[in-house]
This record gives C-alpha cells, sequence and structure tokens, in this order.
C-alpha cells in the first residue's frame, strides 16, 4: 500500500511541476504577443493540463500512437491552431 500512496504522490508532484512549467511558457507568450491578454493564465493552464491528462490517460489505456496524434490534432484545432 505504501508503493501505491508513494506512486501516487510523485505522480501528483509531476503534474504540479509540469503544470507550473506550462503557465511560465504561456506567460511568456504573453508577453511577445502570442497569446491574448485577455486570457486568464491559470484557467488555460488547467485546461491545457487537463487535455494533457487526458491524452496521457487514452494512452495507458492502450491508443495507438495514430489515435494520440488524431485526437492532440483535434484539440489543437478547437484551440484555434
Amino acid at each position: 500500500m505504501q508503493s501505491g500512496r508513494f506512486t501516487g504522490e510523485l505522480m501528483t508532484e509531476i503534474r504540479k511541476q509540469n503544470q507550473v512549467a506550462l503557465r511560465q511558457r504561456l506567460l511568456k507568450a504573453r508577453k511577445s504577443g502570442e497569446l491574448s491578454k485577455d486570457i486568464d493564465l491559470d484557467d488555460y493552464t488547467r485546461y491545457l493540463s487537463t487535455i494533457i491528462a487526458g491524452l496521457s490517460i487514452q494512452a495507458a489505456n492502450g491508443s495507438t500512437k495514430a489515435e494520440l496524434k488524431r485526437t492532440a490534432r483535434m484539440a489543437l484545432r478547437h484551440l484555434g491552431y
């Protein structure tokens, strides 16, 4: 049971660190004019992190690389890219 708890805590910490890095990148994008100042950085960070986490879950559940790429492309289209 202890190793499961440790693994869960480790994964949570990794996700939090990734969110911090993503927010820093979004802040840089805002400063350079790539990202609108109207977008709430915290909300957008959570949104993108949710998409990334979903892709990770799909990969763990056995989705193929091609399926994951199609899903990522769809997400990007909905983000306006």
